[in-house]
């Protein structure tokens, strides 16, 4: 399905090779620096998009905060909606294929073979990096459940319970803050910034390796506008501010890294997306409170980055995710990657 793609893909990085890009890292020849250019407008697109409606168009200011949303959210999708566009103009899809749907989606890892694997194995491999908050939630659920209660009380408790998932499950759904923390900036931000720049970069000559790295350099970068947010219009001070966007930086490059890496691995979309809605569901983890905790919780935390980091590599082997492991010669859904 993809074989011309991936022909074509070949092609780019044999030219960044040859064109003293440095071993495929795609500098110093015009690919890359179309790739390069290419990706930094879909980023300066995807943030300028969240102003369009009062710098650009000059709306007046929402009457309220789901007001806000809303709109942000319909042009952020506006906004991931031309960076498909700039990158299906940059990529070499041409004649046929560009009227195969199925064709075009594969190219932004929007594919069914293997989707189960794709989105259950990133789930539970990014799990081992929280099992440490996982077994203290689960502590303080055992400790709430192991005290004594009455048979009335613990049918009491039963109902209690029931009546108080289902209204934290209304409450998620009609919070507007839920909808743009674990729906709309995870698909749009992994569509842009995965999907659409990924390609882009390995067509410009660059290795995966260095796409791994480019990738979060632009979704960090389209974070800094927080900075203004947080001076202009949540009124903190510059030093707070800074210090609040530094961490966040930080966060969002290391994720970064390894979203691109799922992404690359995979050959789907839905791995980093799963990754993404289950760290920001997750936060940071709590790591001064491990040391207070059970003496089982701080050793989760280490059993869970050992186990991290030893099935990494296995559990988004390129094999596990490709319907047809064999095209191009490669195990990679790209067919140059290098991985194994």
């Amino acid at each position: 399905m993809l074989d011309r793609f991936l022909m074509a893909l070949t092609a780019a990085s044999t030219v960044g090779d040859d064109g003293g890009g440095g071993g495929g890292g795609g500098g110093g020849n015009r690919q890359g620096l179309v790739a390069i250019a290419g990706c930094a407008a879909m980023a300066v697109l995807y943030v300028g998009s969240l102003y369009v409606p009062s710098v650009v168009l000059r709306l007046p200011p929402p009457r309220s905060i789901n007001a806000h949303y809303l709109r942000r959210f319909l042009w952020s999708i506006v906004a991931s909606a031309l960076a498909a566009v700039a990158c299906l103009s940059l990529l070499p899809v041409k004649g046929h294929q560009s009227l195969n749907l199925n064709y075009l989606l594969s190219v932004f890892g929007l594919c069914t073979n293997h989707l189960w694997q794709a989105t259950i194995y990133p789930l539970l491999l990014t799990a081992l990096l929280y099992l440490g908050p996982l077994v203290m939630a689960a502590f303080d659920c055992f400790t709430q459940c192991a005290q004594p209660y009455s048979e009335a009380e613990a049918s009491g408790w039963s109902v209690n319970s029931l009546a108080n998932l289902v209204e934290n499950i209304n409450t998620l759904v009609s919070n507007i803050l839920a909808w743009r923390n674990y729906v709309v900036a995870p698909l749009t931000e992994e569509w842009v910034f995965r999907a659409c720049m990924a390609p882009v970069l390995l067509c410009g000559g660059f290795n995966p390796l260095s796409v791994v790295f480019l990738c979060p350099l632009f979704f960090s970068l389209a974070h800094i506008h927080r900075y203004w947010e947080l001076v202009h219009q949540e009124k903190h001070d510059k030093l707070t501010a800074a210090v609040i966007v530094g961490i966040q930086l930080c966060y969002t490059t290391v994720f970064g890294w390894y979203a691109t890496f799922l992404f690359l691995r995979t050959g789907h979309l839905v791995a980093p997306l799963v990754a993404h809605v289950f760290c920001n569901v997750m936060g940071l983890p709590a790591l001064g409170q491990a040391f207070t905790a059970p003496y089982v919780v701080p050793l989760s935390f280490i059993a869970g980055l050992g186990g991290f980091v030893f099935l990494l590599g296995p559990a988004s082997s390129p094999t596990l995710y490709m319907a047809n492991s064999s095209s191009a010669a490669c195990s990679c859904w790209l067919g140059y990657c290098k991985w194994n």
